[in-house]
């Protein structure tokens, strides 16, 4: 690796110091023959440490992190942390990259990072699938790449990655469904209908946010989801949505929980349910911590919500670090401002870094630490 070249040329020449020194400390026949051959080579070794260390302290670590968007709270959370985390670090760069919402635009970005031969990648991938041939790229050129937030699949495909650092979505969707099934009446007793606001197609959160969700439901035969519809994460899209479901359900009792896969689109819902004077209709379920979305639960506007805190998720920064220099990883000592990240393991056999999320309604949403960032 080329941040190796310098450390690597001072090693070879404190070797030959070491050796000319030990030559020549050989052709001395006194009884001390064998002190100075070691005192020598002492001399030599701490040499050597010491140079390695100035050369760890002036090694410039540039890492790039192809974001999915930059227009969204969570990931404008997650870039001060990850910054705050880079800045930390001895001569690292970090630099960010706005996908946009568009996987082609990050494949572009890839390839960039690729020509400017960054030390390691994180990737926030848009659209997960349209991004394998990007990761093979990277794998190709021996990279190193960390997954953050939205999870990828291979697909059966040789690519690979050190690690994720994401929150559970599939707990996120989990803990959604207990939540509409409680309010629909507790498990066992649940009735009624839902109407479901998915985020981004293809998205790795949507997928499985929603997969865990929808198989939580059909535990619950008396729960009929009978609408979902795309609001791409985005709060006026979520607003655009919801005046659409108003309108095809007009009549209170259409159905009984709006769910929104975040809180973005759910913030936007809501001032579509205010505007047609339908707050109190329906129950609404929603996702992400926000302290607006968290304000809105206190407020009694929004009943049930699921929190995490995306900037846990910065740790990823520390953990390309160690990786650009050669370090080995400790993942099982991973913290985030004093906060232990959990480690774990994906289906498919990767390490898994992942910080928690927490369910919040009316008894606990006045805790301290469920305030919403």
């Amino acid at each position: 690796m080329k941040v190796f070249r310098r450390f690597l040329s001072c090693l070879l020449v404190l070797a030959m110091a070491m050796t000319m020194f030990t030559g020549c400390s050989q052709k001395n026949n006194s009884s001390n023959n064998k002190d100075t051959q070691e005192s020598a080579t002492d001399v030599a070794k701490d040499a050597i440490t010491q140079a390695a260390d100035a050369a760890g302290k002036d090694k410039k670590v540039t890492i790039g992190w192809a974001m999915a968007y930059f227009d969204h709270p969570v990931y404008q959370l997650l870039m001060e942390g990850a910054q705050d985390v880079a800045d930390s670090l001895d001569n690292c760069e970090l630099i960010f990259a706005d996908g946009k919402n568009d996987a082609t635009t990050q494949a572009s970005q890839i390839d960039t990072f690729i020509a400017q031969k960054v030390d390691a990648i994180i990737l926030t991938a848009a659209v997960s699938d349209p991004m394998l041939p990007s990761i093979k790229k990277i794998n190709d050129v021996g990279i190193p790449l960390i997954i953050v937030d939205r999870r990828i699949l291979s697909q059966g495909q040789d690519v690979t990655w050190e690690c994720y650092v994401t929150w559970d979505m599939v707990l996120s969707g989990t803990q959604g469904a207990e939540q509409t099934i409680e309010a629909l009446g507790g498990a066992g007793n649940a009735k009624g209908k839902v109407v479901v606001v998915e985020g981004t197609a293809g998205a790795g959160s949507t997928i499985d946010r929603g997969g865990a969700y929808y198989s939580k439901l059909e535990e619950e035969p008396g729960i009929e989801v009978i609408y979902k519809v795309d609001g791409d994460f985005d709060r006026i899209k979520g607003m655009e949505v919801t005046e659409t479901i108003l309108q095809r359900y007009p009549n209170k009792g259409d159905f009984d929980v709006i769910y929104y896969m975040n809180d973005e689109m759910a913030l936007g819902g809501l001032q579509a349910i205010e505007a047609a004077g339908r707050l109190g209709e329906f129950q609404i379920i929603s996702v992400d911590g926000e302290k607006e979305a968290l304000d809105a639960v206190r407020d009694g506007k929004i009943n049930y919500e699921v929190m995490f805190k995306p900037d846990e998720q910065a740790v990823a920064v520390d953990i390309a670090y160690k990786l650009a220099l050669g370090q080995e990883v400790d993942y099982s000592n991973i913290e985030y401002k004093g906060t232990k990240i959990e480690r774990t393991t994906t289906d498919d056999g990767f390490t898994w870094m992942r910080p928690t999320c927490y369910k919040i309604d009316s008894t606990n949403c006045n805790e301290p630490e469920f305030q919403g960032w």
